[in-house]
């Protein structure tokens, strides 16, 4: 029967432990989305050889589980970082973590930037070369910003994605509110299991929903505010 107290008790054990999975998320967040302005840059511009790398590159991110790119990164980026001499020993184990999300993330961004680079006509470059604006004043001024309009949706999505996929770290151990979950239920011998999983499922359930609606109100304010300055165009 479920036990409304050890629920209530759960809950306030899990949440010391938010802050650390927000921050995990954040980092991931930011480290594949710079990683992936990269990756798109050389795919839209055709480095050879480096273009052809990185569409296998991607293909292999977003076809492979995410637990076996975080096992071959705890397990193997060590290894491989010491065939050209660099030492992991004093890494910890989140910073592993946030290395194969990143990785992850940036792979997905990839395409989301420059799916978004794409979908900008031409004739933006044109009208902006027009007015004398230089190939970056015309990125930096145009482009950019509405770049970031198509794909605000797609990166608020992906945001919530690792949020949630990070509940995987703590196969690596790494005590996130999933570790702390393992951690409360075989310190309660499974008692207390079944009222411990509800209240770390209702966090993620209420972060994941609280910052969808954030950027549904953002997005929205976006939108009208790209369609005043539409109007007065």
């Amino acid at each position: 029967m479920f036990n409304l107290a050890a629920f209530i008790d759960a809950f306030w054990n899990l949440l010391p432990k938010l802050p650390l999975t927000l921050s995990f998320t954040g980092l991931a967040l930011v480290g594949g989305t710079l990683l992936g302005f990269v990756l798109a840059l050389i795919r839209i511009f055709r480095i050879p050889v480096l273009s052809q790398l990185i569409v296998v590159y991607i293909s292999f991110m977003r076809c492979t589980p995410g637990i076996v790119q975080l096992f071959l990164i705890f397990y193997g980026l060590p290894k491989l970082l010491q065939q050209v001499g660099i030492q992991t020993d004093s890494w910890s184990n989140f910073t592993f973590a946030v290395i194969a999300f990143g990785l992850h993330c940036g792979a997905v961004m990839s395409e989301v930037v420059r799916s978004a680079y794409l979908a900008i006509p031409k004739s933006q470059y044109e009208a902006a070369s027009a007015v004398g604006m230089s190939y970056f004043q015309s990125l930096r001024r145009i482009i950019i910003p509405q770049m970031l309009r198509i794909s605000i949706p797609v990166i608020g999505n992906n945001a919530i994605t690792i949020f949630k996929e990070s509940s995987l770290v703590f196969t690596v151990g790494v005590v996130d509110l999933m570790g702390q979950a393992q951690i409360l239920t075989q310190r309660n011998y499974g008692i207390t299991l079944i009222e411990t999983y509800i209240a770390v499922s209702f966090i993620y359930w209420f972060c994941s929903m609280l910052f969808g609606r954030l950027l549904a109100f953002y997005q929205d304010r976006t939108e009208r505010k790209y369609k005043i300055m539409a109007r007065r165009a």
